[in-house]
């Protein structure tokens, strides 16, 4: 039985949409790790490189689309460079097949005619409910 995450890697176009998008991350985190390091706000940062403020923003959220260039002027005017480094993949493992033992054939059930059970909790999760439940009453 194949997972979503599966499906999803499995896909040429979501394995190069998720490299593109984790390398735009990882840019914006460098640079708010400098920006941090260096004690230097968004509105510095943006003096310093003749920018607006929201420009800055945006490239911290990701939503800018930065040239190496870009990449190469933030990082001097936090007084850093930038070393990129690229790795292979690494190899999928070979999925191993789980049998599924076989049960006999269940009739259809509906929300009218399914039998009500209720509801178990573990007892981490009902120790965690009571104790909101207590919270809750009037003292």
């Amino acid at each position: 039985m194949n997972t979503l995450h599966d499906e999803l890697t499995a896909d040429p176009g979501f394995r190069r949409m998720l490299a593109i998008e984790s390398l735009a991350l990882e840019a914006a985190e460098t640079i708010a790790t400098l920006m941090a390091k260096r004690k230097t706000s968004r509105a510095d940062l943006a003096k310093r490189l003749g920018k607006s403020r929201a420009w800055v923003t945006q490239m911290l959220s990701g939503k800018a689309n930065l040239t190496i260039r870009t990449l190469a002027e933030v990082a001097h005017a936090l007084d850093a460079g930038i070393a990129l480094k690229a790795a292979a993949y690494p190899a999928k493992p070979a999925r191993q097949e789980h049998a599924v033992p076989a049960t006999p054939a269940a009739p259809a059930l509906n929300r009218r005619t399914a039998p009500r059970r209720p509801l178990q909790l573990s007892p981490a999760a009902a120790a965690s409910q009571s104790s909101v439940r207590s919270s809750r009453r009037p003292s």
